[in-house]
């Protein structure tokens, strides 16, 4: 009998999955709140799905709780939270509630390299892909970070990898994953909207050693403590990285010099002046990449020469221009108050700064410190603006704007600044409140500041 799975929400991983089981021949239904001609117009494959008979969509709804009856597997998109009625009664039945991360897993010969984390995770994934890139090694970066897993689980090889960012959302669906080796970069309150407590959000970024043997490479932030104490749960072989010790395994930096220790021998990589990425941070995440690399058999000549040559990603402290004497930064992945403070330490004073947006349930109050002591402007907006303010006042900020939009809020930021400025773009929010993502966000953003100029 043809197994039929139920696919709840239409975006890229969900319509990646659907393509992929319709293609192994089992029955699909695909289903999402949205209504039809939305998600048509975004994703005008489906009509092709429609043609097959194996395939049905309900759209503009959620689909009534008699579907289970012949579902055998429920996928979930990550976005979709899964508290709703129709996933909650499919635990409820005992139905298998999966997501793509597994879905992909679950049908590919071709191993993982997985990274999660609260910041950092963009950057690292897309570094460590371009060192396998750069070792000549069939590598697909995929995940959290872009392209669905499953576009790739056909044509990949088992000679080939996944370097994968996993989100916490999609942690929460795995079953069987097992990646060779994985990196936890740190970790600090983030999604608690979804998660509700700290302890639920750590809970399910420790999953992403749940499967893992002694054979697996697990790697860790040696420098924070909540991370070191979730790997003590793991039975993964693991390396450490650190900014702050020397360690018996794995990679660190002091005094601008990096070196990795392969348990044997501490090894000198290169100066920390070297790299093509600015700021402790980012020397972190470079160390994480570091030591997964390494560690996967990729040559240090390789390493060191990737290491000097890669520049970071699009929205992460992302230098957009200078115009009369002011820098505009892009840092439109700044989407929870850890990451915007790492933007503030890593930018020049006095700074202009832009933040606000969806309400994850965060607690300014450590931003604000750090806002009273470098920030000459607050320009607030979006569904935190008010909360932001309040936490700014309780600190004694008394420069803040409020604005309606982003034409608003780059052409006060304009207006205000002066040259020797920096205008930074770091939200400390999400962007569902006014854009479908942060992208989207930082690309307007960078397209305000850069037109008239």
């Amino acid at each position: 009998m043809r197994k039929r799975t139920l696919v709840i929400g239409a975006a890229r991983s969900g319509v990646a999955v659907t393509e992929l089981l319709l293609k192994h021949s089992e029955a699909v239904v695909l289903t999402d709140t949205r209504a039809a001609g939305i998600v048509l117009k975004e994703f005008p494959q489906i009509l092709d799905y429609e043609k097959n008979p194996n395939f049905e969509s309900i759209f503009g709804m959620q689909p009534g709780l008699e579907i289970l009856k012949v579902i055998d597997e429920v996928v979930v998109s990550p976005g979709v939270p899964l508290i709703i009625p129709i996933i909650q009664a499919a635990y409820e039945q005992g139905i298998p509630v999966t997501g793509e991360v597994e879905a992909a897993y679950r049908l590919t010969r071709t191993p993982f390299i997985a990274v999660t984390g609260t910041n950092g995770k963009t950057t690292t994934t897309t570094l460590l892909g371009e060192l396998f890139k750069a070792s000549g090694r069939g590598t697909y970066v995929v995940g959290n970070i872009g392209d669905p897993i499953t576009n790739y689980v056909d044509s990949a090889t088992a000679d080939e990898v996944f370097v994968t960012e996993i989100s916490s959302f999609q942690l929460e669906t795995i079953h069987t994953f097992r990646p060779r080796a994985a990196a936890i970069l740190n970790l600090t309150p983030d999604h608690l909207d979804r998660h509700l407590t700290m302890e639920n959000y750590v809970n399910a970024k420790g999953r992403i050693f749940e499967n893992q043997t002694s054979e697996d490479l697990l790697v860790l932030n040696g420098d924070d403590p909540l991370v070191c104490q979730l790997g003590e749960k793991a039975v993964s072989k693991k390396a450490v990285f650190s900014y702050q010790k020397t360690v018996a395994y794995g990679a660190w930096c002091l005094n601008g010099e990096i070196y990795i220790n392969d348990g044997q021998e501490k090894i000198f990589v290169c100066r920390e002046d070297e790299l093509g990425i600015i700021g402790p941070h980012n020397t972190m995440n470079a160390l994480a990449a570091l030591t997964l690399a390494y560690f996967s058999d990729v040559q240090l000549d390789v390493i060191v020469e990737v290491l000097r040559s890669f520049k970071g990603v699009e929205h992460r402290l992302e230098m957009v221009g200078c115009f009369a004497g002011v820098t505009y930064i892009n840092d439109s992945k700044g989407t929870n108050t850890n990451a915007t403070i790492t933007a503030l330490n890593a930018v020049k004073e006095p700074i202009i700064l832009l933040a606000g947006g969806y309400d994850k349930k965060e607690d300014y109050s450590e931003l604000m410190e750090l806002v009273a002591k470098r920030v000459k402007l607050l320009i607030v907006l979006g569904v935190t603006a008010d909360d932001l303010i309040k936490a700014a006042k309780a600190k004694g900020v008394l420069a803040i704007t409020k604005v309606d939009n982003y034409e608003e809020a780059v052409a006060c930021a304009k207006a205000q600044a002066e040259s020797g400025d920096t205008v930074l773009l770091s939200p400390a929010c999400a962007s569902w409140d006014m854009f479908d993502n942060y992208e989207i966000r930082g690309r307007v953003f960078k397209r305000l500041v850069t037109e008239n100029q």
